[in-house]
């Protein structure tokens, strides 16, 4: 496979970039490869700690965050159901490129139509005019799955990542791709505590239902988003460490 990584050089099998990464598809499969840009590449703005823990992350493996990616999204999916898991990637597995270091080969999200799928918040803006229906099973439907993240304690913290892929004209599922298991916290491991994740998730979740709230009821009348069941903080340690039901 290290040898086959020409098409990395070729912007025609650009599929997105973000602030680190930058995705490829794999020419003749239904594949696509994930790398950190090069340290030319990243944005003028980049913090030195974001460029340091990139040029780390280069060398070691167990600091790369696509090769963290596949390493947690295979011990997730042997914990979540099926139709849970199913929201990632199908197909997952690191690869290894000399100058680039660990990146993350998975399969490529597309509509039934071939064409990429839309996130969240621009699909419903698209469907509040077009179909207010489908506007309104599209934001149940992410709360649903919010209320799942918690339940499970899965670590998802950018919510405007979640895609929406379409099957059908009236039919869709919702899928995440670019997911980075880790998270800026004051302490290191934090993304380890299952108690810590569950409120981190909570409230990012929250946030991300009150923005989606807004353009699904309009931006001045929208009234706010009740957050996912709050609960306090001596019942739910109660509850994860299983004295309550």
């Amino acid at each position: 496979m290290n040898g086959g990584l020409s098409f990395l050089t070729d912007e025609r099998t650009l599929l997105g970039t973000g602030r680190r990464r930058r995705c490829h598809r794999m020419p003749g499969t239904d594949l696509c490869v994930k790398f950190y840009h090069r340290d030319d590449a990243l944005p003028p703005d980049t913090r030195l700690t974001t460029r340091l823990t990139i040029a780390w992350g280069r060398i070691c493996r167990l600091a790369n965050v696509n090769y963290r990616e596949w390493r947690y999204l295979q011990r997730l999916k042997r914990q979540i159901p099926a139709d849970l898991a199913a929201v990632f990637p199908e197909h997952t597995e690191p690869v290894h490129c000399p100058d680039r270091g660990w990146g993350i080969i998975e399969t490529v999200i597309l509509n039934a139509d071939g064409t990429p799928p839309r996130k969240a918040a621009d699909e419903l803006k698209v469907q509040v005019l077009r179909n207010p229906q489908i506007g309104r099973a599209l934001y149940d439907a992410i709360e649903q799955l919010f209320k799942r993240f918690v339940a499970h304690g899965i670590c998802f913290f950018d919510p405007s990542n979640i895609l929406v892929q379409w099957t059908g004209p009236e039919t869709f599922r919702l899928r995440i791709a670019d997911f980075e298991p880790s998270c800026r916290a004051l302490l290191p491991g934090l993304s380890r505590i299952n108690f810590y994740v569950r409120c981190k998730v909570r409230r990012r979740a929250t946030r991300y239902l009150r923005r989606l709230d807004a353009i699904l009821n309009g931006a001045r009348h929208a009234p706010p988003v009740p957050s996912l069941q709050r609960v306090s903080i001596l019942r739910r340690l109660a509850l994860d460490s299983g004295l309550m039901m």
